[in-house]
């Protein structure tokens, strides 16, 4: 299979995974899930300031993607003409902003299961910790702090103005490395094919974890450097 590259951590003779100076994690679908439709409907409030009509988000794909790149998948589907809604792009996501913040009360963020225990072991191990999403910097730092894991990283990479998750993970990586210029090793840990493949644009290693949409199988095939079935699977001998 093309996912050769992956291992499995159950494999006994793998270099250590935990070995890197620092890690970019990807929120939705790796570190949090969200029990709500808030975000989704955020799209369709900014959409509607886009095109002028009610849109939702029917044909996009959205797992992998940022926030501007689904909006304009989202208009390129509608068949909105970029002419028209770029202009508008800038405070038609401020507005989407203010839509998911004034509910935050609505919002139902839960921590992925082993997220914090592997957390805090990397810490333990003196790792950097930071983050690497598609999310927009308003809304990424929420689901963060509703889900509890906002303390945990030192450095912080968002999708603002940025369509190609590539970009966010380069970003992110431009922080890591000026804030700490001793790093030397870094691993991106996500649950998309699209985490791995920015990961290798971006000359990293990747973990995949299939606590996401996407299956074992389908993330083996993008190759990743290490591929495990939930967050639980790290540092298994310790938290057993």
């Amino acid at each position: 299979m093309n996912g050769a590259r992956a291992r499995f951590f159950e494999e006994e003779l793998m270099p250590r995974w935990d070995s890197y100076d620092a890690y970019l994690f990807d929120l939705d679908g790796t570190l949090l899930h969200c029990r709500d439709a808030v975000h989704y409907f955020g799209f369709c409030h900014a959409l509607h300031l886009l095109s002028g009509r009610a849109l939702a988000l029917d044909g996009v794909v959205a797992h992998g993607n940022t926030d501007l790149g689904i909006l304009r998948a989202a208009l390129t589907v509608a068949g909105c003409q970029e002419t028209i809604w770029r202009p508008l792009l800038p405070n038609a996501v401020k507005s989407m902003e203010r839509f998911v913040l004034a509910r935050e009360s609505e919002m139902k963020v839960q921590a992925i299961a082993g997220a914090e225990s592997m957390l805090i072991e990397l810490r333990k191990r003196g790792a950097i910790l930071g983050v690497a999403t598609g999310n927009l910097k308003t809304i990424g730092a929420l689901k963060l702090r509703l889900s509890g894991l906002d303390n945990y990283f030192r450095v912080h990479g968002f999708s603002d103005q940025l369509y190609s998750r590539s970009h966010v993970f380069a970003r992110a990586l431009d922080g890591l490395r000026d804030a700490h210029p001793e790093v030397r090793s870094v691993c991106v840990v996500g649950d998309t094919p699209a985490d791995v493949h920015s990961a290798h644009e971006n000359a990293v290693d990747a973990i995949a974890v299939a606590t996401g949409v996407f299956s074992m199988e389908e993330l083996a095939a993008a190759g990743p450097e290490y591929l495990v079935p939930s967050l639980n699977t790290f540092f298994k001998d310790e938290l057993e």
